[in-house]
């Protein structure tokens, strides 16, 4: 370590020729001082001891024809050229006092021309870092009491550095300095001393302060003092320099105090530094916080005066600008504070540290540090903005590491969220802080980015695993499992759901953007989705294999269809306008699974209830109500797997199976299985309609159809077979006609061929009540889904033919059973 050694000089009184006696005071430099040359010190090894300079500068009245004759004896003991002493000749001819005065006028001619102007020039002006003494000019003090006293150089002040272990180096003694030596061996002539009036009289000056001694002060922290003296040493050099700026001695004087100055400007900052730094880490005393600001002021004041007298900027000078500077030190202990790296840990790890060392330091410095202050310092918001400018570095640069999607998840969540929310929303400090003064943690460019590459990575991660699922999926298919219930929606939905929720936390945009993306993904999904289950029907009807696995399978599927649609339109809800095209292309797809499972277990039902409805209407039929109870019962049976499907999806089934019912009943009577041939049977044949429809009414009620709208259609058809005179059976039918606008002439009369007792004439006149209804024929068909007769082919119509009886009785009576049988009315 580097050890600054300070060597005083003072003159042995018992050694008449022994030169100056140095004393050396030790100084151990900082560990944290540059390595190098020891700034408060230039070339030690060429320069004299400040005292002894002084000493032998200085003349004593009393002794100097003394120290004329020893300078003159010893210049006489030297060598003509090289100066090397000499000893004097025995045997000399001339006579003392001859050769005493000729070597006194030597000495002073070889004095007159080792004289210099520049030295003559500074001998009246003496530097300002010399120190006078009483004895050598007693009346100095009175006369020139305006006049400072000198300041002792920092190179004047130290003894040569010592490095560790280093020889040490002393400067060369003047021969001067030696012939003071008698003057104060013999201590002949001393002063009298002043009576005490006068004492009391003589002005105190005080001595200024070393460079050294400065720096003492800095390191003690009376950062005050120190101050004043370094503002007081910069005027002095200013001084100087403006009252001598032509001479060359004056001109590296000057130059080396300035460089003083800018070392302890340069020591008196970093201790400013610390001071700042601790104030973090512990509760430091007051006075020291008090120190800093005091100094900072004092500075801000010599910065104004010195732009007042229209001071020019230049490297290292003024301003000082120790405010701007102590706000540097703030934002720069904060960073010290604020963990730089993520380190191997996970990212919510590192931002919990973040959050906590951030509160924790702001709360510290509301409590600690905000009375120190002078409240035009806005120490607080200082901080604020340092941790939020901090902050915002740290983010930025884990936002460049390659994070995870959950990762970024949480690092965008912070970001916009919990930072705001449990940082500077805290209890203690929201009152405190200014949130309109502080930007946003990332720039918009960062955040976009980050956006973008979260909604990449969403896209990809939620495609593979919606393909995964479905190929599980797809393997249960193949094996039969035989349930009900399928967990393919709820298993994509939790995929997306996750994604979605995540997203809208860290910000609306990024929601918005992640809920398009998984909209779009699922749109891709379902239609894959739907090819998948397509080909799985066309597989069984090629195999035609037991329905037992098939039929609870395809129930699972239509209820994946219902969920699969009520996410699609929360999904579309947060993107409306973007979502159509999306939300377009996987209702189709769903559609189309719906309807193919409805049609599959459909037509599974209609495979069980086909012979029965084949019965219906027959003469059978007027006596057995078998086929009918077979068909309600098979009925029941299926629906009591089919009640499984959930509620929307079952209520469009049960709707379409009731219709479907309705249809192949109406059917049955429209295909005129049989003709009444008296009113009894007639009043038979209406009554069994109209029981079995109040059947078929009651059966759909329980199974919860909404279709109700059919229900009517067959007690109509029962009442046109029922009526007795024609009038009302035409009234009949505009009201049939009236419930069902799609009923058709056909209809009708192939209804008038089951009752048997129509003539033509009355046919034409109730068939004619259809044109009273206009558009009947060529008006706008109704809806599919209130389209009845309109699915109904009837038998073609047969028409009565006019022949003679007396011809064709010769023909054999089977021929008249050949035509009732071609047309179907037999039993």
């Amino acid at each position: 370590m580097p050890i600054l050694k300070s060597t005083l000089t003072r003159l042995s009184p018992t050694k008449l020729y022994g030169g100056p006696v140095k004393l050396h005071k030790e100084i151990i430099l900082g560990s944290r001082m540059a390595d190098g040359p020891n700034p408060f010190e230039e070339d030690l090894s060429n320069e004299m001891s400040p005292l002894a300079k002084d000493a032998s500068q200085e003349k004593n009245p009393f002794f100097e024809e003394e120290d004329k004759e020893t300078a003159a004896t010893e210049i006489l003991n030297r060598g003509p050229q090289t100066g090397v002493p000499t000893s004097p000749r025995k045997n000399s001819s001339e006579k003392p006092g001859v050769l005493k005065s000729s070597l006194r006028k030597v000495w002073e001619k070889s004095k007159m021309k080792a004289r210099s102007p520049n030295e003559e020039k500074s001998e009246e002006k003496k530097s300002f870092f010399r120190l006078p003494s009483p004895l050598s000019d007693p009346d100095s003090i009175w006369k020139s009491p305006e006049k400072k006293k000198g300041r002792r150089e920092s190179e004047e002040l130290a003894s040569p550095v010592k490095v560790s272990n280093g020889p040490e180096k002393k400067g060369p003694v003047d021969l001067e300095s030696k012939t003071k030596m008698s003057f104060l061996k013999r201590n002949k002539v001393k002063a009298e001393p002043l009576p005490e009036q006068q004492r009391d009289a003589v002005p105190k000056v005080k001595e200024p302060l070393s460079v050294l001694e400065i720096n003492n002060l800095i390191q003690k922290r009376d950062l005050v003092a120190a101050d004043g003296h370094i503002i007081e040493l910069e005027e002095e050099c200013d001084r100087v320099k403006q009252q001598s700026p032509g001479g060359a001695n004056t001109s590296k004087d000057s130059g080396r105090k300035e460089k003083d100055v800018a070392l302890l400007y340069e020591a008196l900052e970093s201790e400013l530094r610390k001071i700042v730094v601790e104030s973090l880490h512990q509760a430091l005393p007051a006075e020291q916080l008090e120190q800093m600001v005091q100094t900072i002021e004092e500075e801000e004041k010599a910065d104004k005066a010195w732009a007042n007298r229209g001071g020019v900027s230049r490297g290292g000078g003024r301003p000082r600008e120790l405010r701007r500077k102590w706000r540097e030190a703030v934002k720069g202990s904060v960073a010290e504070r604020l963990p730089g790296e993520r380190g191997s840990g996970p990212i919510d790890q590192c931002l919990r540290k973040l959050k906590e060392q951030t509160v924790s330091d702001l709360i510290s410095v509301r409590k600690n540090l905000i009375p120190a202050y002078p409240k035009d310092y806005e120490v607080f918001n200082v901080y604020v903005r340092s941790y939020h400018e901090g902050l915002a570095s740290c983010l930025s640069e884990l936002g460049r590491e390659e994070l995870g999607i959950q990762e970024l998840y949480h690092f965008l969540q912070w970001c916009h969220n919990d930072y705001f929310r449990e940082v500077m929303g805290h209890e203690e400090l929201t009152t405190h802080i200014r949130k309109q003064q502080l930007g946003p943690l990332l720039p918009t460019e960062t955040v976009k980015k980050l956006e973008a590459a979260c909604v990449t990575m969403v896209k990809s991660q939620i495609t593979k695993n919606m393909e995964q699922e479905l190929s599980t999926e797809q393997g249960k298919w193949k094996q039969g499992s035989g349930t009900f219930h399928s967990e393919l929606a709820n298993r994509v939905i939790q995929l997306l759901t996750e994604h979605v929720e995540r997203s809208a936390a860290a910000t609306e945009e990024l929601g918005s953007q992640v809920a398009l993306c998984c909209l779009c993904s699922l749109a891709d999904f379902l239609q894959s989705f739907q090819m998948c289950v397509q080909g799985f029907y066309e597989q069984w009807y090629e195999n035609r294999g037991s329905a037992d696995w098939v039929v609870p399978q395809t129930i699972a599927l239509v209820n994946v269809c219902h969920a699969f649609r009520d996410y699609i339109e929360r999904l579309a809800q947060k993107v409306p306008g973007e979502g159509e095209e999306g939300k377009g292309r996987a209702t189709v797809s769903l559609d189309k699974v719906s309807r193919g499972g409805d049609k599959f277990l459909t037509e599974n039902l209609f495979d069980d209830l086909k012979p029965n409805f084949a019965k219906l209407l027959k003469k059978k039929w007027l006596h057995s109500s078998e086929s009918f109870e077979c068909i309600t019962t098979s009925l029941k049976q299926h629906f009591n797997q089919l009640r499984k499907i959930q509620n929307q999806p079952y209520q469009e089934l049960v709707s379409a199976v009731h219709k479907r019912v309705v249809i192949e009943y109406l059917r049955a009577v429209l295909q005129v299985r049989i003709v009444c041939n008296s009113r009894e049977m007639r009043g038979q044949v209406a009554g069994r309609l109209t029981d079995e429809g109040a059947k078929l009414k009651e059966l759909f009620e329980n199974l919860n159809s909404t279709a109700t709208w059919l229900d009517p259609a067959i007690h109509h058809l029962a009442e046109i077979v029922r009526l007795n005179d024609a009038t009302s059976v035409q009234m009949e039918v505009g009201v049939l006609v009236d419930s069902y606008p799609d009923v058709r002439k056909d209809h009708i009369s192939a209804v008038l061929n089951v009752r048997g007792d129509i003539n033509q004439v009355n046919r034409q006149n109730i068939l004619e009540t259809l044109q009273d209804f206009e558009g009947n024929d060529s008006g706008p068909a109704p809806s599919r889904d209130r389209a009845l007769f309109a699915e109904i082919a009837t038998m073609p119509e047969m028409r009565c033919i006019n022949l003679d009886m007396r011809r064709v009785s010769g023909c054999p009576a089977g021929c008249f059973a050949m035509f009732r049988h071609g047309n179907g009315h037999t039993s």
